[in-house]
C-alpha cells in the first residue's frame, strides 16, 4: 500500500463520519425492536404523572397499556416511574388513579418500581426516615406488599420508601436502584449495602430529584441534593452508570465522570409543564450491545391511539430535537469490566498439525489492567516452536499503554487479551515481537498459509492518530527482497487497519513483484475474527467466517522474508514503527497450510 494512498484515504474519512452521524437512528412514535434480542433491549421511563391522576387518567392509561402491550414486541425488560405519582397527595381519588394506572403493569406481570416524590409525601421538607409512616397515604397504595409481588423485586429500605429490583437484558443482569425524593444518609447507607450485595451488577439510579435545568433550558445542573446523592453514592460506586430523576420541568442529559474517571449518563425528564399535563409523552432508553449506545426516543401513546381528525396543534405524537431524541455512545463491556467477574475466556482449541505459533494474550497470574511485563517473554508461543513475543517500547511508551484484559464474564461476546494503546503518535508505543531467532521469521509458506488473528478495536477510533495501525506484520520491505513493482518500502507482510476501519492484509509473495491485497468492509467495535487462507492459488479473507469481496484475482505463493521478526500490535514502514495498535487482541494463530473454515479458532 502506497504511502500517498494511505494519505489520500485519511482525507476521506471525515466526510465519510459525517456521512455515517447523519443517516443515524431516527426515533419513531412505536420505536423499532433491535432485529436480535441478544443485542438490545429497552427500558419505559415514567416521568411525573401526577397531572394525569388529578385531571384526566386516560393519558396515564394509555402509556402503562401502551407498555403492557408492546413490552414483547419492543423488548422492554423495564418499567420506571420517577415520582410524583399524584398532585395532591391528601386526595384519594388521585390516589386510586394511580393504583388504577400501575396496576395494568401487575396485571400483565412486568417488572417496574416506583418512589415518592415531593407531591407523594405529607411533608416534602421531610427526610425519608423523619416522617410518620403510620399517616403516609404512598406506603397505602405503594407498599412493600405491593413491591413484593412485583417480578425482579429485591430489596425495600425498612421505611418502604426505597427499593431495587434485578432484571435481564440481552443476558446480562442490572440493578434498578429506586431513592426517595428525599433519601437520607441512613437510605443510603442501606443503598450501598445493597449494591455490595450485587458487587458484579451494572446499576441504574432512578430518583425524583438528582438535576435540573439551567436557565438555558438546554444544560443539565446538578442540584444541592443532587450533589449528595453524588459525593455519598453515586461517584464512588463504579457500578452505577446511568440515572434518571423527573420533577424539574423540562429535559436535559449529561455524562460526568465517578472517581474512577468512568462514563455516568445522566438524564432529567418532566412534561408535565407541557400541553395537558405531558399528554402521555414517555421516554424508552434503548440499550444497544451491538452499537455501543444508549438511545433515547421520547412519543406519547395517548396521541399515537388519536385519530387525525381530532389531533390539535398542540398533540405531538413524537419529540425529535435533540433532548428528547438523542444518543450516548457507551462501550458497556469496556465500562462494566472494573467489576464485572473477570475470567479466562479461553477454549481450548484442538491442535492443528501444521501450526507454527500460536499466540494466546492471556496471563492468568496478571490482574486485570496490570502492565504486560517488559522483562522475558511476554507471551509464549503455544504451537511449541519456539515463537515467543517479547514487549518492546518505542518513543514515550509507558507500562500502561501494554496491559492484561481478563474478558467479561457476563458477555457472551467477549475474550481476554492485550490492551493495546495508542493515543499519541503511531510511531512510538509499546508492541511485542518474536526473536531475532524465532523460526517464523526464516519461513516463506510456500505451499500456503492460514493467519487467523481474534482482535477488537478500541472504541475511540481516530483516523488521524490510528490509520495503518497493524496487528500483524513482519520486518522487511518490498526493496529488501528487490521486488521492484507496488511500494518498494512497504512491509513484505503486514494486517492493519484503514482509516476507513476496514481490515486490510497486503504481503509481497514469492511469484510477484508486487503486493497482493485482500480487503474487509467497515469493521464495528465488537470482537471479530480475522482470517487468511493461501493454498498458493488464491488468497481469501474472511471476517466472522464470511469471505470478503476484494481478494487478489492472482495467484499468490507464500510470503518472502529477509529473516527478521515478526511484529504484533503494530505496523512497520521502511523498516521503522508506523503503527501501533488501538485496541485488543485476544489471539493469533499461524498455520503452514490453507485450513478450512470448519478449523477456523472461532
Amino acid at each position: 500500500m502506497k504511502k500517498k494512498f494511505k494519505k489520500l484515504l485519511s482525507l476521506l474519512l471525515p466526510a465519510t463520519m459525517i456521512a455515517g452521524l447523519l443517516s443515524g437512528f431516527q426515533a419513531s412514535a412505536s420505536p423499532a425492536t433491535s432485529s436480535n434480542r441478544e443485542d438490545s433491549f429497552k427500558m419505559a421511563i415514567l416521568p411525573d404523572t401526577q397531572k394525569y391522576a388529578r385531571y384526566k387518567n386516560e393519558l396515564w392509561l394509555s402509556q402503562t397499556n401502551w407498555i403492557a402491550k408492546n413490552a414483547e414486541k419492543e423488548n422492554i425488560v423495564f418499567t420506571a416511574h420517577l415520582g410524583d405519582l399524584v398532585d395532591r397527595v391528601d386526595e384519594e381519588y388521585e390516589w386510586r388513579n394511580a393504583d388504577e394506572a400501575m396496576k395494568v403493569l401487575d396485571k400483565a406481570k412486568l417488572p417496574y418500581g416506583f418512589l415518592a416524590g415531593n407531591h407523594d409525601v405529607l411533608n416534602s421538607q421531610q427526610y425519608d426516615n423523619e416522617r410518620d409512616l403510620a399517616k403516609e397515604p404512598f406506603l397505602n397504595y405503594f407498599s412493600t406488599d405491593r413491591m413484593k409481588n412485583i417480578p425482579g423485586f429485591t430489596g425495600h429500605s425498612e421505611n418502604g420508601f426505597n427499593s431495587y429490583y434485578v432484571f435481564e437484558g440481552s443476558g446480562k443482569k442490572y440493578m434498578a436502584l429506586f431513592l426517595d425524593w428525599r433519601a437520607s444518609e441512613e437510605t443510603l447507607k442501606w443503598a450501598q449495602k445493597a449494591i455490595d450485595k450485587h458487587p458484579t451488577y451494572p446499576v441504574m439510579v432512578f430518583t425524583h430529584q438528582l438535576l435540573n435545568i439551567s436557565n438555558d433550558k438546554k444544560s443539565a445542573v446538578m442540584t444541592d441534593h443532587g450533589q449528595f446523592l453524588w459525593d455519598k453514592l453515586i461517584a464512588k460506586n463504579d457500578q452505577i452508570f446511568l440515572t434518571v430523576n423527573g420533577h424539574h420541568h423540562g429535559y436535559a442529559h449529561t455524562v460526568k465522570k465517578n472517581n474512577k474517571g468512568h462514563d455516568v449518563v445522566m438524564m432529567v425528564v418532566d412534561y408535565q409543564s407541557a400541553f395537558h399535563g405531558g399528554n402521555g409523552l414517555l421516554r424508552t432508553l434503548e440499550f444497544d450491545m451491538e452499537k455501543n449506545r444508549i438511545h433515547t426516543s421520547s412519543f406519547s401513546p395517548w396521541v399515537m391511539g388519536m385519530p387525525e381528525k381530532q389531533r390539535t396543534a398542540f398533540d405531538e405524537e413524537k419529540l425529535v430535537d435533540d433532548f428528547n431524541d438523542f444518543t450516548v455512545a457507551m462501550d458497556f463491556e469496556e465500562r462494566f469490566s472494573g467489576f464485572q467477574p473477570i475470567i479466562s475466556v479461553k477454549k481450548e482449541v484442538p491442535k492443528v498439525e501444521g501450526t507454527v505459533a500460536y499466540w494466546q494474550m492471556e496471563n492468568r497470574s496478571a490482574a486485570e489492567g496490570q502492565a504486560v511485563a517488559g522483562k522475558g517473554a511476554a507471551v509464549k508461543d503455544l504451537s511449541g516452536k519456539g515463537n515467543d513475543l517479547y514487549r518492546i517500547d518505542e518513543g514515550d511508551a509507558k507500562p500502561g499503554d501494554l496491559i492484561w484484559y481478563k474478558g467479561n464474564a457476563q458477555n457472551p461476546q467477549s475474550n481476554s487479551g492485550i490492551r493495546f494503546f495508542n493515543n499519541k503518535s503511531q510511531k512510538k508505543g509499546s508492541y511485542l515481537k518474536t526473536s531475532d531467532q524465532a523460526p517464523i521469521n526464516a519461513m516463506t509458506f510456500p505451499n500456503g498459509y492460514t493467519i487467523e488473528a481474534v482482535v477488537k478495536l478500541g472504541p475511540d477510533f481516530d483516523a488521524d492518530k490510528h490509520s495503518w495501525m497493524g496487528i500483524l506484520g513482519r520486518y522487511g520491505t518490498g526493496q529488501d527482497v528487490g521486488k521492484k513493482g507496488g511500494d518498494a518500502d512497504a512491509p513484505l507482510a503486514t494486517l492493519a487497519v484503514s482509516s476507513l476501519r476496514e481490515i486490510q492484509w497486503a504481503s509481497f509473495p514469492l511469484n510477484y513483484g508486487s503486493e497482493q491485497t485482500s480487503w474487509s468492509w467497515e469493521i464495528d467495535d465488537r470482537w471479530h475474527h480475522i482470517a487468511l487462507v493461501n493454498n498458493g492459488q488464491s488468497t481469501k479473507m474472511y471476517i466472522d467466517g464470511v469471505e470478503v469481496l476484494r481478494n487478489p484475482d492472482t495467484k499468490p505463493q507464500g510470503i518472502a522474508t529477509i529473516g527478521k521478526p515478526w511484529i504484533i500490535g503494530a505496523s512497520q514502514y521502511a523498516n521503522k514503527l508506523d503503527g501501533v495498535f488501538n485496541g485488543w487482541i485476544s489471539e493469533i494463530r499461524i498455520v503452514d497450510h490453507a485450513l478450512n473454515k470448519k478449523d477456523f479458532l472461532q
